[in-house]
């Protein structure tokens, strides 16, 4: 099955940022995206690499959190390893301090009252921050809308994060977990035990922001499939196994008081980081450290049963394949390739500045 590119040519783009040696990489576009976790930033600027281009963030004196690609505009200085003084970011090579837009406040050498030269800026990417993570818009400016999230787990739930780095495209990590094919085969010592291979379905329910998906995997009797009318019937009554949120958010609730909730972040083309969110209602303390520390090695090692297959498959993203040959089991992957197809543009080079290109397929 092909999917068709977007179209949509931006040979002029509101806004530009750097990559590394000419890079590209293809993205879902003009969406919020979560690249970190709240806690992973505090005061001192940090430097983290995000959609193959690496971003400093920090916080402002009210402790807002702002990210600028990781480059002075004046000699290219890396500026996470700066400081941040008067809830300014200064550059640790000869001290230009950037205000929160990016703007160049103060230029030591040119004196308090010197001029600041026309484009002596950051480009500033819209940030903010809400249910635990750092949200980045990756998009034409300024930011429409707000980041999804899930009603199910935003209150009433305890959390745990645990967080794993991996070799693998985000279009196949995210593929992997709408997979409901290859628990059997994959994790067969864990989560597929039983042989429940015959996949009835799955029903799947594509909406503007995300796709439902309902499993009714079984071991195989030799009956046919039940149709899509009947699923249809069965899914009215139950809540979604799996639910996608675009760009990358995915629930599994494996009940009403525990749910597995999974952040994927593209590192770059061909690394992305999973946070891992458990989600349950153990509140007692010393059980809740104990439950949520088997949780976290749980799931770490559910996980690296997937990576040692999806780590190796090819080509790394998901639509650039022309030859994968999808089955009806596939149905929720194949949602996803049709939203990812309208929404990912490629961002490339243009001289130094990188802008959502034409993609040169059609």
């Amino acid at each position: 099955m092909h999917f068709q590119r977007n179209p949509r040519c931006v040979a002029v783009a509101t806004r530009h940022f750097l990559l590394d040696n000419n890079a590209t990489m293809k993205i879902p576009y003009n969406l919020w995206h979560p690249v970190l976790l709240s806690k992973e930033l505090r005061a001192k600027p940090s430097k983290y690499r995000r959609f193959g281009l690496d971003f400093v963030f920090w916080r402002d004196a009210q402790g807002q959190a702002h990210a600028f690609p990781d480059r002075c505009p004046h000699l290219g200085a890396s500026l996470s390893q700066g400081s941040v003084v008067d809830g300014k970011l200064v550059c640790p090579f000869h001290g230009f301090e950037f205000d929160s837009s990016g703007q160049c406040a103060h230029i030591p050498a040119n004196g308090v009252s010197g001029k600041i030269p026309a484009g002596m800026e950051c480009d500033h990417f819209d940030c903010v921050e809400q249910h635990g993570f750092i949200w980045l818009w990756m998009g034409d400016a300024p930011a429409t809308s707000s980041p999804a999230y899930f009603a199910e787990i935003a209150a009433g739930f305890q959390t745990y994060d645990s967080v794993v780095e991996a070799p693998v495209n985000y279009s196949r990590a995210i593929e992997n977990q709408l997979d409901c094919a290859h628990l059997p085969f994959v994790h067969k010592t864990t989560i597929g035990a039983g042989g429940r291979s015959f996949v009835d379905g799955p029903y799947v329910e594509e909406f503007e922001t995300g796709i439902n998906t309902w499993v009714f995997n079984r071991i195989d009797s030799g009956d046919a499939q039940q149709s899509q009318s009947e699923l249809r019937a069965r899914a009215a009554a139950i809540v979604p196994s799996l639910q996608l949120l675009f760009p990358s958010l995915w629930l599994l609730n494996i009940s009403e008081n525990f749910k597995n909730f999974i952040a994927f972040v593209p590192v770059d083309e061909r690394t992305t980081r999973f946070y891992m969110r458990a989600c349950h209602k153990v509140s007692v303390p010393l059980i809740r450290q104990l439950y949520e520390l088997v949780l976290g090695l749980s799931n770490k090692f559910i996980l690296g049963q997937d990576l040692r297959i999806i780590a190796n498959i090819t080509p790394q993203f998901s639509l650039d394949s022309t030859s994968d040959r999808l089955i009806g089991a596939d149905r929720a992957i194949v949602a996803y390739r049709r939203w990812l197809a309208k929404h990912a543009l490629e961002i490339g080079s243009v001289g130094k500045k990188i802008i959502p290109i034409e993609s040169s397929e059609k």
